[in-house]
């Protein structure tokens, strides 16, 4: 099966889901959200897959959203500012295909690497196991511009005071402080990333499949019976008024993209 920037293989009862924009560090832009979508609507059909890996090529898992080609950042050409119709709704299918990932009625592994920030560490936190390299970057640098971030897992995963430290101050960490912390459950040497992922998943294909899908259903009935699908819909829904309230023209995201990442850690450093 082909996609124009997805690599997909199915081997030994697990698909390996790989996003493939290396150069641009795998930020998400249309065409690649496209065939994520369609990646996992395969690997849903196909009964041969008991668990998928969502793994990137190139030296960093994702970026986060294009910031010249992507639904959360830009407007269609028609359309000089963001309203409230068109905010709500592109924040809707922003927000489904994160629960689209996390209720996936197979198991999700995240094999993290080199850059994983803003829209990309959502992506990892919304998988079910998440396998970090210990050189990992992980974190949200866009919180700096202020406003509602569209992820309500960071006080899920990390709990409100750790969540606020993360996101208030938008904090950079390392795949180890990520393990700590519950941001991903495990974090192993680079070079030995890809093997201990694929044993994660090996671990979990093991377990028969109805076994399987109603061990994961139960557990994430739990989390909506805590109300997680009604804080999803909370947070996008602010997020989407803030684009129209503070007037952001399209693309203006203060403090997101690599370069601001690599200034944050560097401001880390030399408070740390």
């Amino acid at each position: 099966m082909k996609f124009e920037t997805v690599l997909y293989e199915v081997k030994e009862n697990i698909c390996r889901i790989t996003m493939n924009r290396p150069d641009k560090r795998n930020a998400l832009n249309y065409q690649l959200l496209a065939d994520i979508d369609a990646a996992f609507k395969a690997a849903e059909d196909d009964p041969q897959v008991r668990v998928v890996i969502l793994a990137a090529a190139g030296p960093s898992f994702c970026a986060g959203y294009d910031m010249k080609d992507s639904p959360y950042l830009v407007l269609p050409e028609t359309m000089e500012t963001w309203t409230t119709t068109y905010a709500l709704r592109t924040l809707r299918k922003i927000g489904e295909r994160y629960q689209m990932i996390m209720y996936f009625s197979k198991p999700v592994v995240a094999e993290v690497k080199g850059y994983c920030i803003a829209a990309g560490c959502y992506l990892q936190m919304c998988c079910d196991v998440a396998v970090a390299a210990d050189n990992a970057i992980l974190g949200h640098p866009a919180g700096r511009g202020g406003g509602v971030t569209s992820m309500p897992l960071w006080v899920t995963l990390l709990g409100i005071r750790k969540a606020k430290e993360m996101i208030m101050m938008s904090k950079l960490i390392n795949g180890k402080e990520a393990e700590r912390i519950g941001l991903v459950n495990m974090s192993v040497p680079e070079e030995k990333l890809e093997e201990e992922t694929w044993k994660v998943a090996k671990n979990l294909a093991e377990v028969p499949p109805d076994g399987m899908i109603i061990m994961k259903e139960a557990l994430n009935t739990h989390m909506r019976i805590q109300g997680i699908d009604a804080e999803f819909v909370y947070h996008r829904e602010l997020n989407a008024l803030g684009r129209v309230g503070r007037g952001r023209p399209p693309g203006a995201v203060p403090g997101a993209g690599i370069n601001a990442a690599r200034e944050r850690i560097k401001q880390q450093e030399k408070r740390a």
